[in-house]
């Protein structure tokens, strides 16, 4: 299983061009936590911050039949079996969301940060002016800032984080956030779909692993 072989003392880093190859596998990765979950007394949360709102709209759709979600509140989803805690952040709560994430960390069996791109898009308008990128380095600051607190907490108690980026990103994004995931990440793999049915994943750093490539068989998310 996939979850398995995240780590635990630094980013695991999901590296994707194709959102729905993507949210298909982090899916994958919540559903066998919670199988875990099924068979385990201790029941810890997975909590997730969904910065473009995409696998939270799936989920609500019903796309994702095991994870029925319910609104808390604008910005809080949580699963009907209180495993998953979804935060969907804004430029005003991200301070209070990721101190809600500190407090809890010791429940929790993976945090996932979705994604590095979408937290640009969220922030750049604020923190970088039109026609002005002289701020550029305090939106990296943030980012920085938010990812290395989790980071810290996570690997305090043990716990995988995972960090998305998109590969071929352009638009806004002028800023090279994946050296800090490099210099940062203990595990990176890529994924895409094969066959429409399957995901493909390509382990391109791990801690114990070699390189290698691993196909993920029915794991696409499909309409029923």
């Amino acid at each position: 299983m996939i979850s398995e072989m995240l780590d635990n003392g630094g980013f695991n880093t999901l590296i994707f061009d194709d959102s729905y190859a993507k949210i298909c596998l982090i899916a994958s990765i919540i559903s066998e936590l919670q199988c875990k979950n099924d068979n385990d007394d201790n029941h810890h949360k997975v909590i997730y911050l969904d910065f473009d709102a995409a696998f939270t709209s799936y989920a609500k759709a019903g796309l994702i039949p095991t994870m029925k979600i319910q609104k808390i509140n604008d910005h809080f989803y949580q699963s009907e079996s209180n495993i998953l805690n979804i935060f969907l952040p804004t430029q005003d709560i991200l301070g209070t969301i990721t101190t809600d994430i500190i407090k809890s960390i010791s429940e929790c069996s993976l945090v996932i940060f979705d994604s590095i791109n979408s937290f640009y898009n969220l922030f750049y308008d604020r923190l970088v002016p039109s026609q002005n990128n002289t701020n550029i380095g305090s939106l990296n600051q943030l980012l920085y800032f938010v990812l290395m607190i989790i980071l810290k907490h996570t690997s305090d108690y043990n716990i995988p984080f995972l960090v998305t980026s998109m590969i071929r990103y352009r638009g806004k994004e002028l800023v090279t956030s994946n050296r800090l995931l490099s210099m940062k990440s203990s595990f990176n793999f890529y994924v895409k779909i094969r066959n429409l049915d399957d995901l493909s994943i390509t382990v391109l750093k791990h801690p114990k692993l070699d390189h290698k490539n691993f196909i993920m068989k029915d794991k696409v998310l499909k309409w029923t």
